[in-house]
Parts: C-alpha cells; structure tokens; sequence
C-alpha cells in the first residue's frame, strides 16, 4: 500500500506534468519555477489548506497569494485537477484540462499571471510585478482579524524576489500589526532568471533576515512531503507566541528533469518536439520514488481537503454618512473657524468624511503613512484604531496591503502626501488590474506647497493617474476616478463619493487653506464640472477651466481681465475623466478659447481637453498653462506660482494672449 509520501510525490508529479503541458501549449510560461513548486502546492492546495474548490472565495477559506506570479502554472494545474469554479466568458463552471491547455489564450481566463478580475476567483489579487504578494497576504491576513475569522493566508515568494525591499516593508508591517496569521514561504530554488541569486539571498541569509525581523524561520527541503507538512501545520503553534512564521523550502528549479536543470531554463517552454521526453523524465522520477502507478481511490482518501469554517455575513452600512454640516458641527472649534473665516483646507475636510464613513459603514478602514498627523487620517485612526493600520514610511507595501484589505471586501482608503504616493505607481497599477476599489489621497499637492521643495510636492502625480482613469478595467470602467477638489465643500463630498464608487479612485487634496467656494449642500457628481463665473458678453472672451487651488487664481485673473474688457468665464474641474464634451460646447456657445490652469506637470485636465478637441471638427481652441519647469522651495506659495508660472499675472497674461 502506497505511503502518503508517496501518494504526495505522485500528485506532485501529475501537476508538473500538466504545468509542462499547459506551458508547451502556450509555447510560452515558467515550467521550471512551477516545477520547483510542486511539491509545496501538492501539500498546501490538496491538504493542509482549508477551502472548497466549488466556492474558492468562502469568507471562512484559507488564502494562497502567489508573489511569484510566474509559477502560476503549477497552481493552475491543481485547479485544474480539483475542478475549481472559475468564470471563462462569465460562465461559471469547473475548470477542466481543456481549459488548462488554453493557459495565455486571449479569451482565456487562465491568464500568463495571476488576475482574478479576469474570472479566475481562486486568486484575490494580480501579482506578478514581483514584490508585492506579501504586503497583500498581509492586507488579507488584517481583513480577517478585523472579522474575527480563523483563518491562514499563505504567500509564496522567490527567492530572487527576496532582493525586493517592499518584500521586507512587508515583513516589518506584519511583525508590527502582529498578523500572525500571514504565513509567508521562500521558494529557494537559488535561480533568477538569468544567473544563480546572490549569495544574499541564499535560503542561510534569508532565514538570518527573517528572525532579525521578528520572525520565526523553518528551513525545510520542499521536495520532502513529510517536511513541508509538518513545518505548515505548526503556524498556530507558533502564532500563540506572537510570532510570525515563515519557511525557507530549498526546492530545485526544474524539478524531476534533468535537462531543465541549472541556468538558461526560466520563462522558457518544452518544445513540443520534446515534450515526450520531458513528461517520461518525470515519469521516471515517480518509479524511483516508488510514486508511479498509484490507486486514485487511495490517492483521493489521503489527498481530503479540509473544508472552510462557517461563517456570518459580513458587516453592511449602519445609516448614510453625516452630511458636511453635521460633520463640521461635531467639530466646535473648526465650526467656529470655519464660520468666521470661510476657509478650509480640502485635507481636513477629507479627515471629516473620513471619520463620517467610519461611523456610517463598518467596511471603511484607513491606512497612512506615518503622517496621519498631516493628512488628518488621524481623526479616524482615534476613532476606530482597530481599523486603522499605521503603514509608516514604506508607501508602496501600504498601497498593497490596502489591495489585500480590498480583495476582503472592505473599502480602504490610504493616505499620505502625494509625493509619496508618486513612489507606488506599480502597486496602485497592479491593484487596479486585479479589479481591487483602492481609494488614494495625496496631500500637500502642487506646488503651493511652497517651502518644502520639490522633494515635497506631487507634481507628476496627475498625469500617471489620468493615463488610468482612461483605461477601461474588465467591467468597462475606468480604472481610475481622479478627483481634486478646490474647496473643503468638494474636498467632504468628494470624499463621500469615493466610498460609494466600485472602481478606484484618487483624490488630490492641497495642504492650504481655502476660500470656501460651494453652500455646504451641493452637490459633485461624478464627470462633471462646476461654472463658477460665467464669461457674459464681449467682444473677446476665454473660459478659464482649472483644478484645485488654481481655481481660487482663475477667479482672481476672471476680474482683472474684465478689467481690461475681457469676459472671462472661470471653470472648477473637479473630476477625471471629465465630461469633456459638454465643456467644449459650452465653450462653443460662448465662442471663447478655452485656457486650461493645472499647478501639476502637462497630463492632466490640458491633456483631457485638448485630445477632445483635436477629435471634434471646429472645436474651441485649447490652450493650456501648467508647470512647465522644476518647482524649489519658496517663502510663500505665491512666489513659488511665479517662479513656475503659474501667478495671477501669468493667468492673466495667456488669458489675453489667447483671447486676442
């Protein structure tokens, strides 16, 4: 009778038979790091993990997040053998080896890395941008402890991967969060793609790393069956001291074929001519290890998934968030400001929506990166600390984690200043392709930022995430809603707003105080845009559209220019993408060129603009005004407008060179 290592090692086998053939088929893919993972998902996917291949999202299901999203074969190969629900075309049915041999193909779901937006729902979140899978295990493990669910959120990762510094962002962020829970694996098969790693990150180093991280390490061989389970079973053991696991498996890339073996191999398929071959290696490999030949009904009685516990639906909205008023009234000392001056900062309107969505719906969690203080994500981390998770300086790990949290059904948004942000460009990309609804908040924008310098300020920020929000996600939204608001009425209900949309969703929110521009009931619909002076009669116009604190200076440049005899009408563009048609026909209708006035480099509301224009037959002229140098520190936003060009007069002096 077979042993149940032996059972392991032939179910092993069987799934890097199928990962070379799916590969083959594709005629491209990653056969000898899923070979290297064989073993490990044999014993993880078919026993020790707690799931249902019928319902892989259960609420109470163990997590597998692949960080090395290039082996994804491996895992699709058992999904394939185990007949995971998964969703081609939006059909929803078992997954065959049919489909596993349609890995790549374009209207395939099995797609070249992991991607549950496609239909493939055993995955939470893409990966693949190597680094990231960790921090998402991480945001997974936090969404569980906040329900109260048992359950273990295991990451593989390479060891190449490993040189990666979110890697260990990610390591610190689980000590600190004490998610004992996340269970993180190193596949150390000691080969990059195209070179031996460095010997730092040799299973030895990592493990080094590791403890001095604050967790525990296990070196196993992960090709022993009896190692791998017992070393995966003692997560809780461990958990009960406080501690973290991990487990350094030294595995073989290429695993079972000699001729796979060593550099050369990575990201490169069997040639279908030597396929045979390379699948009889394997079969070789079963007879030494006494694995070839084994009874299925034998196979089946020791490969038993545990089941998923029960549990309770999850948390829904109490009541709709307070409105501005309310929340501003909760306040007495900003009220009193706010009512004598008529000013506020659109960051600290976004700390009272904030709040408000915390107490309207148990969903919202907030992460930030150690200037809460700043962003004023500190009203809400004092009122609800267990929902709010200290990301510190390691941006790019907090955007992930935020993607984890997401993918577990809460609504998480993260805050910090925009230039920061700048740094997780990758990780919001990668979120927004796994279908993942971030909410983003940068602030201390642009550059009326003003004595802190370039170094300080997100000036670059609006074209990357404009470049999104005219990418269609795979429900045919845009992958990104830009938001920035140019007063604290917008910043609140913009804010709110952000909540309620599915998608992700930036918003840019200035450090400055600001005029109030907006009754503390209006409205911002989504696309649209407010008419904040109308152009009236006149022989020469221009409409001045802006974002932001430059609304404040169209407004101001709108008087001078009539001043001066030029009707000058002054737009608020609160949101991309932007209902750009109707803006061009009003501008139309008035027979005014239309000035575009952005404190951000070129990309932004300009761009939106005038790529409408030039597709629409007598189309208002567009012209634009943005930051067209490198900005530096200055005494006074003021000075630091003028250094970029940005001053009232600059306004002023394009308004008239464009009206003629």
């Amino acid at each position: 009778m077979a042993t149940l290592d032996q059972i392991i090692h032939a179910k092993a086998i069987e799934l890097g038979k199928l990962a070379l053939s799916a590969t083959t088929a594709a005629g491209s893919g990653h056969p000898t790091t899923a070979l290297s993972l064989a073993h490990l998902t044999a014993v993880l996917m078919y026993r020790v993990m707690r799931w249902d291949p019928k319902r892989p999202r259960a609420p109470g299901a163990d997590r597998l997040v692949l960080s090395e999203g290039h082996a994804v074969p491996i895992v699709y190969a058992a999904c394939a053998d185990l007949g995971v629900t998964f969703h081609p075309q939006g059909e929803t049915r078992a997954m065959t080896g049919e489909d596993l041999l349609r890995l790549r193909a374009i209207d395939s779901p099995i797609d070249g890395h992991p991607n549950p937006a496609l239909g493939f729902p055993f995955f939470d979140a893409a990966t693949g941008s190597l680094g990231q899978g960790l921090s998402v295990a991480a945001g997974l493990g936090a969404a569980a402890r906040l329900d109260g669910i048992d359950k273990t959120i295991y990451c593989l990762i390479g060891d190449g991967e490993a040189r990666e510094g979110q890697i260990w962002e990610a390591m610190d962020f689980i000590v600190d969060q004490k998610l004992v829970n996340v269970f993180a694996i190193f596949n150390c098969n000691e080969l990059g793609q195209s070179d031996y790693v460095s010997p730092e990150q040799s299973w030895q180093r990592l493990k080094d790393k590791a403890e001095a991280f604050g967790w525990t390490a296990l070196a196993i061989d992960g090709h022993d069956p009896k190692s791998i389970e017992a070393a995966l079973r003692r997560r809780s053991e461990f958990a009960e001291a406080g501690k973290p696991l991990c487990l350094l498996a030294r595995t073989v890339k290429g695993w079972g074929v000699p001729s796979l073996a060593g550099p050369g191999h990575h990201g490169t398929p069997v040639k279908p001519q030597d396929l045979d071959a390379a699948l009889a290696a394997l079969d070789a490999r079963a007879a030494e290890l006494g694995a070839a030949g084994i009874d299925r009904a034998a196979s089946a009685a020791a490969l038993a998934i545990p089941a998923p516990p029960a549990v309770p639906p999850a948390a829904s909205p109490n009541r709709a968030p307070a409105d501005f008023a309310a929340a501003l009234a909760a306040e007495p000392k900003l009220a009193q400001m706010v009512a004598t001056e008529r000013r506020l900062s659109p960051r600290r309107a976004y700390g009272l929506a904030l709040k408000a969505l915390g107490a309207a719906d148990p969903r919202v969690v907030a992460l930030d990166g150690d200037v809460k203080n700043s962003t004023y994500a500190l009203d809400f981390a004092t009122a609800y600390p267990a929902r709010y998770f200290e990301g510190r300086i390691a941006e790019q790990n907090m955007v992930s984690a935020a993607a984890g949290l997401a993918a577990a059904g809460k609504i998480p948004f993260v805050s910090s200043f925009g230039r920061f942000l700048e740094r997780g460009f990758d990780q919001i990309e990668m979120a927004l392709i796994g279908g993942l609804g971030i909410k983003l908040v940068g602030t201390h924008v642009g550059v009326t930022l003003a004595s802190d310098g370039p170094s300080q300020m997100a000036v670059a920020d609006i074209a990357f995430m404009r470049a999104l929000a005219h990418a269609r996600d795979y429900r045919g939204r845009p992958a990104m809603t830009v938001l920035t608001p140019s007063d604290g009425v917008s910043a609140y209900a913009l804010a709110v707003a952000m909540a309620a949309l599915p998608g992700a969703c930036y918003l840019r929110a200035v450090r400055a105080d600001l005029p109030i521009l907006y009754p503390e009931s209006e409205g911002f619909p989504l696309s649209g845009f407010k008419v904040l002076r109308e152009p009236g009669p006149g022989r020469r116009k221009v409409l001045l559209a802006a974002t932001g604190y430059m609304v404040h200076r169209c407004l101001e440049a709108a008087q001078v220019l009539a001043q001066g005899g030029i009707a000058a009408g002054v737009i608020d563009a609160y949101c991309l993408p932007l209902d750009r048609q109707a803006l061009l026909e009003r501008a139309r209708r008035a027979a005014a060129p239309i000035l575009a006035v952005e404190d951000n480099y070129i990309g932004g509301l300009a761009s939106e603009l005038a790529e409408a224009a030039a597709a629409e037959m007598n189309a208002p002229r567009v012209a634009s005004l943005v930051v067209g140098n490198f900005p530096k520190s200055g005494r006074s936003a003021e000075d630091v407008l003028a250094y970029v060009h940005l001053s009232t007069a600059d306004i002023v002096d394009a308004a008239r060179t464009l009206a003629g």
